[in-house]
């Protein structure tokens, strides 16, 4: 069957939101995880969560990091933020524990009361498979510096850490409320990389290539030829070429090869699933072959990428 090409697709509410509505929903749905001064030899443990988090260090200092990992711990002060993705076991802590810590040797206590420092921290709900898409695009964690932050944003957090330290009365409904509004800046940060969109996430704003990405992300094993995909986007052949190139950087292979990838990142760190499912889940008929394609786009193996933080 040919089909015409100068038919328009029949958008969906689910195709045709921009990015940032998409991002809207998600940052919407935060939800308060913990809220507290600490003091004493504290850490805040989340070993493979199901929900994206959000940790904005309100008062003193304290060090973010990997349990069962060689990865270094990273300092954070107040007013620095911390975006981990679904899944990404991580801690939060008053000391630069060792490199190798094993998760049953983290102290987990910590005290009600402020004294050297604060911590708030958030859950993000994914409400619809396409804001579980989004996330699967962002990068693993990201640490937004205070110093790095827009002006605006800074006035969030300092509002946020005003109430927190107050405790005055409704001053959780009104950290909650500025939380909404913090996620969503964060999250369009994490986004823009800086610079502008680059690869997939460019492709879901533009309402050709969206469900197109959106279909891939779903079922990433598939026979993703060009002439698919480009009736998948409702485009002839070339002019789907062109487009691909233009809004991502990245030709049609290498488009499907970068959502491949995302999602191999994902199985390798939250499943025991072995590369032979793997690589049958991501469309490559053998381990051999997808621990080749693995390596020529995260320059090391599946196997040591799995045991990375």
């Amino acid at each position: 069957m040919i089909k015409n090409m100068s038919e328009k697709p029949e958008y969906t509410t689910k195709t045709t939101e921009s990015v940032d509505e998409l991002l809207n929903q998600v940052a919407q749905g935060t939800e308060f995880h913990f809220q507290s001064g600490l003091c004493g030899d504290w850490t805040l443990l989340a070993m493979e969560p199901d929900k994206a988090a959000l940790h904005l260090i309100t008062e003193g200092e304290c060090w973010f990091g990997f349990p069962d990992s060689s990865a270094p711990v990273k300092k954070l002060t107040a007013g620095d933020i911390v975006f981990i993705n679904q899944g990404i076991s991580h801690f939060v802590s008053r000391s630069p524990v060792p490199n190798d810590v094993k998760a049953s040797e983290l102290p987990s206590f910590c005290q009600p009361q402020h004294s050297e420092g604060g911590v708030v921290c958030y859950d993000i709900n994914s409400p619809s498979a396409t804001t579980q898409s989004v996330f699967r695009l962002l990068p693993p964690w990201v640490i937004l510096a205070s110093q790095e932050q827009a002006q605006r944003l800074k006035s969030i957090i300092t509002m946020i850490r005003e109430e927190t330290k107050s405790s005055a009365p409704g001053h959780q409904a009104i950290v909650q409320r500025l939380s909404d509004v913090l996620a969503i800046h964060l999250l369009r940060a994490v986004v823009s990389q800086g610079d502008g969109l680059q690869g997939p996430l460019a492709a879901l704003q533009d309402r050709y290539l969206r469900p197109l990405v959106l279909a891939i992300i779903d079922e990433p094993g598939g026979e993703w030829s060009v002439n698919e995909m480009a009736e998948k986007a409702f485009l002839s052949t070339s002019a789907f070429a062109d487009r691909c190139l233009k809004h991502t950087g990245l030709s049609p292979k290498k488009l499907v090869d970068q959502l491949r990838l995302q999602r191999a990142r994902a199985l390798l760190k939250n499943s025991d699933l072995p590369l032979e499912l793997i690589a049958e889940q991501l469309g490559y008929q053998s381990a051999t072959a997808f621990s080749r394609f693995f390596k020529k786009y995260a320059n090391q193996s599946a196997s040591e990428y799995r045991k990375s933080p």
